[in-house]
């Protein structure tokens, strides 16, 4: 698994507009609708599916992180797509502070151990407080996809 292969170029943004959970979860999956990765008949369904996630408990993991995720029939393949919000984002995280970095992930209910195996990909990425502040700080969405594939030979997935 490879973030720069499952969160296509169009699928980064890089300023946030939303300042709630469900409209920030909105914006990202509209990412994917314009980046061709998700049909716009289904984005509604989709959205549904990662409120009903976030309802089980949330998934912000503190640090400023979050990691919205579902598994839904109509996704065929592995996808994700990242947000960094300037202003922070309250997110209902575990250590209830804002959430300003996002990796969204999105697999078919079959693909159980690719969502497992990129969560957990992600979990390791996220520990690294430098990687995060350069996450944050990065100039614009091109720099951000550049540190997406740095970490990728990084972690040498």
């Amino acid at each position: 698994m490879k973030l720069g292969e499952i969160i296509p170029e169009g699928a980064i943004v890089d300023d946030l507009k939303s300042s709630t959970k469900e409209d920030v979860v909105k914006e990202l999956v509209q990412a994917l609708v314009k980046a061709g990765r998700i049909d716009d008949a289904i984005s509604k369904k989709v959205v549904k599916a990662l409120m009903d996630r976030e309802e089980l408990g949330s998934t912000g993991i503190g640090q400023g992180v979050a990691v919205p995720h579902a598994r839904h029939d109509a996704v065929t393949e592995l996808i994700g797509g990242f947000g960094r919000s300037k202003k922070g984002i309250a997110f209902d995280a575990l250590d209830g502070e804002p959430v300003f970095i996002l990796f969204l992930l999105l697999s078919s209910k079959g693909a159980s151990s690719a969502h497992l195996e990129s969560l957990a990909y992600i979990s390791r990425l996220v520990r690294d407080d430098k990687y995060i502040k350069q996450l944050r700080d990065s100039a614009d969405s091109a720099g951000i996809r550049a540190l997406l594939i740095e970490a990728d030979g990084r972690l040498g997935s």
